[in-house]
């Protein structure tokens, strides 16, 4: 026994779900797909999707139909093309981008029904979040993006519990999907656009892993722990000293995911958030502020060196993203496109910031996802302290926060009563019959549009 049958074996055995893990994953399905939604009208997905040929699994809520092996992709990469999409902080991963896509893909391709759904999308999270944090920092410090290289693994093992294969076959679905990993970190230096297809390779690799896998095709076994398998390829880890912890040993990972309030990276949102606080609370103006000193982590630090040319880039650069809180007290996605990006509040703050990453802070990361911002005016100067952004299991978003940020997204894609509709339906897919009719938005829109969208899970 190893790490990969240990996971293999997780999976396969899974048969129902704590009910604060069900609820979890409600909520980071409604939130994924949402942004699914939004993300296929713009962006890289945009210029994607008139490269693939028609299929016949349909876009959610969009016009077009895709081959399953493309649709996943297309639909990753728009899970990830606008920076709010969902994550675990403690490995530095974004699971849904790659979970989410590969289940829809293959929910829409047979009958499954809601709960099979849930309980699949739990084991891929669980996959993807004790793998990216088992080999946190050290994947990233290789120069690998985890979203990409854990990714496939995750979404093979989700497959995988949804066409209910046994450990064996799960196993084999990872030695395959292991070798679908990769994607580096060199974005965040420029080039920004390559990132939102990460979300995409991992939703297509592993479901096409987890299909060959049921084809009969062979990989090797042991892959996560074995000499030359993954943990030593990507972590540097010594052959057969890796371990991941897995329920009910260890605490569910699912409940303990972020999902986003703002359109930008993470590691950025702390110090945005005590950047606004300070703002709102001492009225402070941009033209009084003589400079900002932010101290935080050193990953998040890092992007202090990303310009803002495009929306990709500008959605990484910490200068970016705090002239936007300074500013305008926000950091919604319209901050990041069109006009925004030339309106000159970065250049114009860019003399007045330091930004600093600190071995207090590195102390205290991935625990948490410490900065502390001090603005300095001819008034005199005020500090702020953020642990974490909100969005996290500390400072958590509530259900209907969340139907609303569905609704935002998808409402201009589909209409208002469309959106309110295929809402109550996804709040409700635990007692689905076929989930696939539910992701892919195929209900009929109520007669009237509720004001309360959540239907109160």
């Amino acid at each position: 026994m190893g790490a990969t049958a240990d996971l293999a074996g997780f999976a396969a055995g899974l048969r129902d779900l704590p009910a604060e893990v069900e609820h979890a994953a409600v909520r980071h399905l409604i939130d994924t797909l949402g942004v699914i939604v939004a993300g296929l009208g713009q962006g890289v997905a945009s210029q994607l999707a008139p490269l693939q040929p028609e299929g016949d699994l349909p876009l959610p809520g969009r016009p077009g139909a895709r081959a399953a092996a493309d649709h996943a992709y297309l639909c990753g990469t728009a899970a990830h093309g606008l920076e709010l999409d969902d994550g675990y902080r403690e490995g530095s991963v974004h699971p849904g981008v790659a979970v989410v896509p590969a289940l829809l893909a293959e929910a829409l391709s047979g009958p499954v029904s809601g709960r099979d759904l849930l309980i699949a999308l739990a084991a891929g999270y669980e996959a993807d979040c004790s793998l990216a944090a088992a080999l946190h920092p050290a994947l990233r410090d290789r120069g690998f993006h985890p979203t990409s290289t854990v990714g496939p693994l995750a979404a093979a093992v989700a497959v995988a519990r949804l066409r209910g294969f046994d450990a064996a076959r799960t196993e084999t679905a990872l030695g395959l999907a292991a070798s679908e990993a990769g994607g580096l970190f060199a974005f965040l230096g420029g080039g920004g656009e390559v990132k939102r297809l990460h979300g995409g390779l991992g939703a297509r690799g592993g479901l096409m892993a987890a299909r060959l896998a049921a084809a009969g095709v062979s990989a090797p076994d042991g892959i996560l722990e074995r000499p030359s398998g993954y943990a030593q390829a990507f972590g540097g880890v010594r052959p057969g000293a890796f371990a991941i912890s897995l329920p009910p040993a260890s605490a569910w990972r699912m409940t303990g995911c972020y999902i986003k309030p703002h359109a930008c990276c993470r590691h950025l949102q702390p110090a945005l958030e005590a950047l606004m606080h300070l703002r709102e609370d001492h009225a402070i103006s941009p033209r009084d502020v003589r400079e900002i000193e932010v101290d935080t982590y050193s990953i998040a630090a890092a992007h202090h060196g990303t310009g803002w040319g495009d929306m990709a880039t500008a959605q990484l650069s910490f200068g970016y993203v705090l002239a936007q809180g300074l500013y305008k007290g926000r950091a919604a996605l319209a901050d990041f496109m069109g006009d925004a990006l030339n309106e000159g509040h970065a250049e114009a703050l860019a003399p007045r910031l330091t930004i600093r990453g600190t071995a207090e802070m590195d102390a205290l990361y991935p625990r948490q996802r410490p900065a502390r911002v001090t603005v300095h005016t001819g008034a005199g100067s005020v500090t702020a302290f953020a642990p974490e952004a909100s969005g996290s299991p500390d400072i958590p978003v509530s259900d209907q926060a969340i139907s609303d940020k569905f609704l935002g997204l998808v409402a201009p894609a589909v209409g208002d009563r469309q959106a309110a509709g295929w809402l109550a339906a996804l709040w409700d897919i635990a007692g689905a019959s076929d989930a696939g009719a539910v992701l892919s938005g195929r209900i009929a829109a109520p007669a009237a549009w509720p004001g309360q969208t959540a239907t109160g899970m």
